[in-house]
Formats: structure tokens, C-alpha cells, sequence
């Protein structure tokens, strides 16, 4: 979904862009890649000026077995290290590495404000986050200026978290446990705006926080969205049920409390589009429900 955005935010400022993809090319910008064996032509990509990495299995749609653990860091970690060994081999390698990591790297912390170089936590997601963020920053060792842009909730009307938001509040919206968790986000529209903007600008290096400047309730989001849709807010997923279907999942992804702010991506020029939920629901519902962006999905 953010590679659909992010690729025709790139065709309309003037840029050629190519497409790694796991399925066969159907187009000249296109070139198969195996995550965990490599590129099948690396040499297309000799000359490029900017890699965005965005790959990554899915994290909240299913619970965390051992066997999904192992796909969450394969998909992530060993993906990293195959595409940088792709780019190693180049005779003209890119400039510039922009990846994408987790804002759960930094656990749950409650109300405390979580900055860009506070330290991460402890569990799964944060170890995760970690070597997934290290892998990213590791091809500076091949001469590449990188930058990750650690994600939180991104809200799209074409894909991600929104739409699947949305269907329960068509009948009576709620909250999450029991509100008061901060639940970090941010807009399409933005996460792609900060990709190109680490991207452009040469001082961005290392982690930044993928979020809205001011941090929000799970409950005072959710009740934006209510207002937006005229659905009462009433009720809440208690944290009992989440536990029980979906494990360490739901304590680290849905319960966990994250007040991160984006110091680092605000000190570095970039200004948020959508800051306010209410405002950004409304745009994101007109969008769902008169939809004027229409892509496949590479």
C-alpha cells in the first residue's frame, strides 16, 4: 500500500521509478526479487540514486507462533541483509538507503514521551524493531547515507488498518482495553511525505519517529472517528479477550502505550499535512467512500 503512494508520489515530482516485486515483472520497471535468495537482475539497479525498503510480512494478522516469529524476522532482517548484498555488488551503488522500521521498538511505556533516541524496550516487537532498524543502518558500511522512518499506525483509504477500522464502527464504534494507551499514527499522506524528505534531505540519518507530532489516546482517537462517522463510541475491547486470541500480540501492538513524538523529523524541515484525527478521518472516509485514487498494487 505505502509503495503504491509512494511510487506515484515519485512519478509526479518528475522521477523514474522501479519496482522490486516477488511475483513476475509485468513491466520494464519492474524486477523479480527474492527476499531471501536475491535479485534476479541487481545490475538494473546499478546507477539508481535512492533504495526505499520497505518490506516486511504483516504483523497484526495473525497471532505470533514460532513459526510466524520466524517469518516476522525473515521478512524483515534477512530481507534487509539480501538486498544489501544485491547493492554491494553494484559498480555505481545507490547514495541513499531510506528504510522503514517499528515504533514498537520502544515497548510499552506508559505516559512517558518517547523521543527519537530514547532506548528501546524489552520482548519480541522491540528486539525485532532493533535488528530490523540495524540491518537498515548497516549499509552505511557500503557508503550509503540511511535513514529509517519508524512506522506507526499508518491510515490510508486504500489499504492498512483504516478500512478494516471502519466496518465495526458502520454499527457501534469503541476503544481499545481501556483507552487510555497512546496509540501513535500517522497518514498516508505523510508517511510518504517523510520517506521523500529523508530521502532529500543529506543530514537525516539513522531512526526517526513515523508519527503525528501530538501523541493520542487509543479512546480520544477512536471517539474522532465516531464523531466523523455520527456512531456513538461506546463500548471497548477488553484487554482479557484481546490476550486470549492473539497473545503477546495484542499486549505489544493493540494495549502497549506509545507517546512518541517526531522531534527529530520536525527538526530536520519536514512539516506534518495531517495532524488532526478528526480532520484526517473525514478526509480518509471521503476517500473510502468516493474513492479518487485508484492503483494496483505493485
Amino acid at each position: 500500500m505505502i509503495g503504491t503512494w509512494l511510487a506515484r508520489a515519485l512519478r509526479e515530482r518528475g522521477d523514474e521509478v522501479r519496482i522490486l516485486t516477488r511475483r513476475s515483472p509485468k513491466s520494464e520497471e519492474e524486477i523479480q526479487w527474492d527476499p531471501n535468495r536475491g535479485v534476479s537482475q541487481p545490475r538494473l539497479l546499478d546507477g539508481v540514486d535512492t533504495v526505499f525498503h520497505l518490506a516486511g510480512a504483516p504483523l497484526a494478522d495473525r497471532p505470533w507462533t514460532t513459526q510466524r516469529r520466524r517469518v516476522l524476522y525473515d521478512s524483515r532482517v534477512r530481507a534487509t541483509e539480501t538486498l544489501l548484498q544485491a547493492l554491494d555488488g553494484l559498480e555505481r551503488p545507490p547514495r541513499t538507503l531510506i528504510g522503514v522500521g517499528g515504533l514498537g521498538i520502544f515497548g510499552d511505556r506508559e505516559d512517558a514521551e518517547i523521543d527519537d533516541d530514547d532506548p528501546p524496550g524489552a520482548g519480541f516487537l522491540s528486539e525485532l524493531c532493533v535488528a530490523w532498524e540495524h540491518a537498515n543502518l548497516a549499509g552505511e558500511n557500503l557508503g550509503m547515507r540511511c535513514a529509517v522512518l519508524r512506522m506507526s499506525v499508518v491510515l490510508s483509504p486504500t489499504g492498512g488498518a483504516f478500512p478494516l477500522m471502519v466496518r465495526p464502527f458502520r454499527i457501534v464504534g469503541g476503544w481499545i482495553g481501556n483507552g487510555r494507551q497512546y496509540t501513535p499514527w500517522i497518514s498516508v499522506r505523510d508517511c510518504v511525505g517523510a520517506l521523500l524528505h529523508l530521502a532529500d534531505t543529506p543530514g537525516c540519518r539513522g531512526g526517526f519517529n513515523g508519527t503525528v507530532p501530538g501523541p493520542t489516546r487509543n479512546r480520544e482517537w477512536l471517539e474522532a472517528l465516531g464523531r466523523v462517522m455520527h456512531v456513538p463510541v461506546v463500548t471497548h475491547a477488553p484487554k482479557w479477550a484481546l490476550r486470549g486470541a492473539l497473545g503477546e500480540l495484542a499486549d505489544s501492538l493493540l494495549i502497549a502505550s506509545v507517546r512518541a513524538v517526531p522531534r527529530k523529523l520536525t527538526d530536520c524541515g519536514y512539516q506534518f499535512v495531517d495532524t488532526d484525527a478528526e480532520a484526517t478521518f473525514r478526509w480518509l472516509l471521503d476517500e473510502l467512500d468516493h474513492p479518487g485514487i485508484k492503483a494496483e498494487h505493485p
